[in-house]
């Protein structure tokens, strides 16, 4: 299979691969373009899931992979894209994503390099306060969707999973949601606790919008985590 194959979008839609989600409306497959791992993202309009809208979730979460990589920071690597509208509606839509290769989801990064932890935390907590400076929010802010590389020392953070993501006026409430969706997602109770500690301490320093430190400890001591990980 060849980066061609997607040119055409009815041809793309009936592509087969390996299975990763599928729901009435939406599915994730994992392909082999070009002898490299890909992932094909899929939405589509059905009679029963009308008010669901998954095909403007899919447009809303290319926007954001979109704005992450035009704006100096990284998303996903889209190398194939098409969407249908007709009548004003906006029927299908699919994005390909290529697999980054060396890199690791932040806790097994982190498990895997333990002498390199410190070092990665203070690096994710400049790269999350320019992302909140931006008025980025992840809203899914799980360490699982932040992925880490290092090449000679420099730490760089790719975000994935941006569904739920938004960009716009700067809210600390949603920043402060996505520092304690961070904490709560990690299993390793020392790491968890430094998301709330070292972390934190260069966050606020590096922080240029915001008003007041304390206010916003007390926002994250408040905050609850957008997404459950019991």
């Amino acid at each position: 299979m060849s980066l061609s194959d997607f040119d055409d979008l009815d041809a793309a839609f009936r592509i087969k691969g390996e299975p990763m989600q599928t729901h009435q409306g939406r599915s994730v497959t994992r392909l082999t373009v070009d002898g490299q791992t890909h992932f094909l993202k899929r939405f589509w309009l059905t009679p029963t899931q009308i008010f669901r809208r998954f095909v403007v979730q899919g447009m809303h979460e290319l926007a954001m992979i979109d704005w992450l990589n035009s704006n100096n920071f990284t998303g996903p690597e889209v190398v194939a894209r098409g969407a249908e509208k007709r009548l004003g509606v906006w029927r299908r839509m699919m994005f390909l994503m290529r697999e980054a290769n060396d890199e690791l989801p932040l806790e097994r990064f982190c498990r895997k390099f333990p002498e390199r932890r410190d070092g990665v935390l203070e690096s994710l907590a400049d790269h999350t306060a320019r992302l909140h400076d931006a008025g980025f929010y992840h809203r899914d802010y799980s360490e699982r969707h932040i992925f880490v590389r290092c090449d000679d020392g420099a730490y760089t953070f790719r975000q994935i999973d941006l569904e739920r993501a938004t960009v716009g006026p700067r809210r600390e409430a949603k920043a402060a949601a996505d520092l304690k969706t961070l904490s709560c997602s990690i299993a390793d109770p020392e790491l968890a606790g430094a998301i709330e500690g070292a972390f934190l301490a260069v966050y606020l320093a590096k922080r240029g919008t915001l008003e007041s430190g304390e206010s916003f400890r007390e926002l994250l001591a408040n905050a609850v985590a957008t997404k459950s990980f019991e």
